[in-house]
């Protein structure tokens, strides 16, 4: 039976290990509805990307010096902000802090577990990629810093799916893209959301879906940031997420996960990858 896998990266929010569980079962509960006779929860292969702990305890230590947590407001705001200061500094290919090379290589060995799953073709199983925040940015260098060293002997040795050439698409959501490459010239132009080795009969049916709420002052639409973007982002769509405390202010950007105006769409958008019948009724994996 193939599987549609989907590589989840968080960004900042001092994120801890299973962030998206609730997610994943939000995401798989709305995709069984839509079709409830022939779809599966195994369908769906959810595979998490984890590097937050490689961040947090620059992040503890600064707080800890600062000791400002009795005397100062919107504290969790707060903690936004350092997070993305932080790591928008440290962040960088020549940065002594060497988190750059840290943040890759911990892709590459989440990667390769995706790969090497016993339900994943290595070479076939087409990724759907869901970044979070400042994981947008990660992964497009991610996979740029592949595209641009694919003759290496390294990259050579990679599976398709550890190299993103079976992408069927990309989600992004509270992303700071739009900032990012308006005001750096680290990332010469977007990632392709179509893999160079995905099953032709998926290709039609792959999109760029950018959400973003206008309370989150780190995300922003995308299509308008280049000629670039305008073509390979499908739509921006702009929602509404967080609780009741949070749905108003910059707290809401760590409320995407567990929001329906977010999981819906993103189940539907499986769910109509999941529907090309040329590609899923042939010789399964």
């Amino acid at each position: 039976m193939k599987r549609l896998a989907v590589a989840i990266i968080h960004g900042i929010g001092s994120e801890d290990k299973h962030y998206s569980t609730e997610f994943k079962h939000r995401v798989v509960e709305r995709y069984l509805k839509g079709d409830s006779k022939n779809r599966r929860e195994d369908d769906l292969l959810f595979h998490e990307i984890y590097w937050g702990d490689l961040l947090q305890q620059i992040n503890d230590d600064l707080l800890h010096r600062l000791d400002y947590r009795s005397e100062l407001t919107y504290t969790s705001v707060r903690q936004l902000f350092i997070d993305y200061m932080n790591l928008g500094l440290a962040y960088d290919r020549d940065s002594e802090s060497g988190l750059y090379q840290a943040i890759h290589n911990r892709i590459a060995e989440s990667m390769k577990k995706l790969a090497t799953h016993r339900h994943v073709d290595p070479d076939s199983t087409p990724v759907v990629l869901l970044a979070h925040s400042f994981g947008s940015v990660i992964m497009s260098h991610y996979i740029q810093d592949i595209n641009q060293a694919k003759d290496s002997d390294k990259i050579s040795q990679l599976s398709y799916v550890e190299s993103f050439k079976t992408l069927a698409g990309v989600i992004t959501c509270g992303s700071p893209l739009a900032i990012y490459d308006s005001l750096t010239e680290r990332l010469p132009s977007p990632i392709d959301k179509v893999g160079a080795k995905l099953e032709p009969s998926l290709v039609e049916h792959v999109k760029w879906l950018n959400f973003y709420d206008k309370d989150d002052v780190v995300a922003y639409p995308m299509k308008n940031i280049s000629d670039a973007y305008k073509q390979v982002v499908t739509d921006d769509f702009e929602i509404n997420v967080g609780s009741a405390a949070t749905s108003w202010n910059p707290a809401c950007h760590t409320g995407y996960w567990e929001d329906k105006d977010f999981y819906r769409p993103v189940a539907d958008y499986l769910g109509q990858l999941r529907a090309v019948e040329a590609f899923w009724n042939s010789a399964a994996n």
